[in-house]
């Protein structure tokens, strides 16, 4: 009696079992989705969008202004037409940059973002530059990194006063952190590689008062930045007017665009370059022959120095 009566009432807990299991996941799952739309319902959008704006000012000292700004489902910010400018450069304009927020870091009071800057409305796979961003806290404090890519991103778009063709391909990576003696500064590292493609570079401006162009097959460029100044760790081109290889640093500037060159550039002539060289009137440099030039002054207002 007692065997069959304990069997009896194994029987009996082995079949409530599951039922009770099913009940109670659902109100796990029900809980965890309760939450999760009062955090999308009371998140702070707008103060986190303007922080991230006033944040990317700062660090770039660059003029940003959107037409318009949404929310999306589940955590998204998204920004449409959005221009970006200095005085001394011309403007990029952006179609559309989406910034997604990570739910589990804002539960844990850090900051996850996915970001996406789409430079061209009509095609969604080329013209993009894709990141991530992480940061220890929601005020974007630090310390943060940021990793990234960048998809055949039409560089006409991005500096369209020396480049009229061309597209470029890459990835970086930045980790900036706290200064200790300046709380409110973050000293940044990080590396850029890029490849370009069909490469023409025009309005390159000449001690003479004139101005070359050059047109490049393939170029590629590597930049390794630590405590505002960066080396280039890769400088190369290949094409039918010329080729080059170069060396030398980057200094960086709070304002971005004054950021300081001293690049030193080996120049050989090909086929192509020898009557660009005549009608600009300069000494008739055989193909093959090294030229090797300075590139100086600041992002905005380069020049060569023969």
């Amino acid at each position: 009696m007692d065997g069959a009566g304990m069997g009896h009432h194994w029987n009996i807990m082995t079949i409530k079992w599951p039922d009770a299991w099913r009940e109670m996941l659902a109100w796990t799952i029900g809980g965890i989705c309760i939450l999760a739309l009062c955090l999308i319902a009371t998140f702070p959008y707008t103060l986190l969008q303007n922080r991230l704006v006033a944040e990317l000012k700062r660090a770039t000292g660059l003029d940003i202004r959107m037409a318009e700004w949404t929310i999306g489902l589940p955590m998204n910010v998204e920004w449409r037409n959005v221009s970006v400018s200095t005085p001394s450069l011309d403007p990029v304009e952006l179609a559309m940059v989406q910034a997604k927020l990570g739910i589990l870091q804002a539960l844990n009071g850090t900051l996850g973002l996915d970001v996406l800057v789409q430079l061209n409305e009509h095609s969604a796979r080329s013209s993009v530059v894709k990141g991530t961003l992480t940061a220890a806290s929601l005020s974007l404090a630090g310390p943060l990194t940021l990793k990234g890519q960048l998809q055949q991103v039409e560089l006409p778009k991005l500096i369209r006063r020396y480049v009229t063709r061309g597209t470029l391909s890459g990835e970086f990576s930045l980790r900036a952190d706290s200064d200790p003696s300046s709380p409110n500064v973050l000293k940044p590292e990080g590396t850029l590689t890029a490849e370009a493609t069909n490469l023409e570079v025009d309005q390159i401006p000449l001690n003479n008062g004139k101005t070359l162009s050059l047109t490049f097959n393939s170029a590629a460029a590597g930049l390794s930045c630590r405590n505002l100044v960066c080396d280039v760790t890769q400088l190369r081109a290949e094409g039918l007017d010329a080729s080059f290889e170069g060396q030398g640093q980057i200094t960086l500037q709070h304002q971005i665009p004054n950021s300081q060159l001293a690049l030193t550039v080996t120049l050989i002539p090909g086929p192509g370059f020898a009557s660009k060289a005549a009608a600009l009137g300069l000494p008739p440099f055989p193909p093959g022959t090294p030229i090797t030039v300075k590139i100086v002054g600041t992002l905005a207002q380069a020049r060569i120095a023969l």
